[in-house]
């Protein structure tokens, strides 16, 4: 059976702002890309995996689809509410999440099945070195930041590390083509890529002082080690290699951390950077 834990939190983003994080708004833009990415991706992956169940006999791997299902669903349904704060402010941006969803169904209708699943499984592989550096530099990314997104995307970023194997489980055990996957991973990434550029454009267009410099974060100087980034970057290619198992990565000291937390019963809507509160509502005097 899977080991997968099913958490529910109940994230609230009211007034939240575009530039969570004043000090550091290229970053605040990437993760905003983010939000919207992982609503359209997430809805994704949820469908393959109900397509794919009829297909999978063996109860374990069974389990373990329903369960990566139902934390992606989840993960997708907490950014829709960061999302819907943001179109709520500026409203023209629906048109960047209608765009995103989209884009995915469009590629869900004109691929096979085995496709998506070398997709998902080509794409989650890379998530933990990649949020591992996230994580473990969270204090040059997300401190002086708004709690609700900052605790969102540290959220999102340990489960994925927690289900970092079961998009390649999948994948091995209905479809078992090392070279299919490998061979198609640049045009996974070649459809990120075309996603997040779209993403970057609508933000310019909708929201005022979204400039080519915010949207172009990777472009700026990072505040991230360069070490730390090399270190990641070599776990991005060694996560395509044959012998690859998601298992035996190195995991972030904040991932459990974050389970502890989680465990206790802390507030995890706001777990790590500035906390909001809502402000009383004024009552004129009659």
């Amino acid at each position: 059976m899977t080991d997968l834990k099913i958490r529910r939190i109940p994230f609230s983003f009211e007034d939240v702002p575009f530039i969570w994080n004043p000090e550091n708004p290229g970053f605040s833009i990437a993760m905003n890309k983010l939000s919207f990415f992982a609503i359209g991706f997430e809805k994704y992956i949820c469908q393959a995996m109900a397509d794919v169940e009829p297909r999978i006999k063996d109860p374990a791997i069974l389990a373990e689809v329903r369960a990566f299902r139902a934390q992606e669903g989840i993960h997708s349904n907490a950014h829709r509410r960061h999302v819907k704060a943001l179109i709520k402010q500026y409203p023209a941006l629906q048109e960047a999440l209608d765009k995103t969803i989209k884009s995915y169904d469009e590629l869900y209708a004109s691929k096979p099945l085995e496709y998506h699943l070398a997709y998902i499984g080509g794409l989650e592989s890379i998530f933990t070195p990649s949020f591992k550096l996230l994580l473990d530099h969270r204090h040059l990314l997300f401190e002086g930041g708004d709690a609700r997104v900052a605790s969102l995307m540290l959220w999102h970023f340990c489960e994925e590390i927690e289900h970092r194997s079961s998009g390649l489980v999948i994948y091995n055990h209905v479809v078992g083509k090392y070279l299919y996957r490998v061979g198609n991973f640049t045009k996974f990434m070649g459809h990120v890529k075309e996603v997040t550029d779209m993403l970057g454009e609508e933000f310019k267009k909708h929201v005022p002082g979204i400039t080519d410099d915010l949207v172009n974060f990777k472009s700026k100087a990072s505040p991230l080690p360069k070490i730390a980034k090399l270190r990641s970057s070599y776990g991005i290619l060694m996560s395509q290699m044959p012998w690859h198992n998601p298992d035996h990565q190195a995991l972030p000291a904040y991932f459990q951390e974050w389970s502890d937390q989680y465990d206790r019963g802390d507030d995890m809507t706001q777990t790590y950077g500035v906390r909001w509160e809502k402000q009383p509502e004024l009552i004129a005097a009659e």
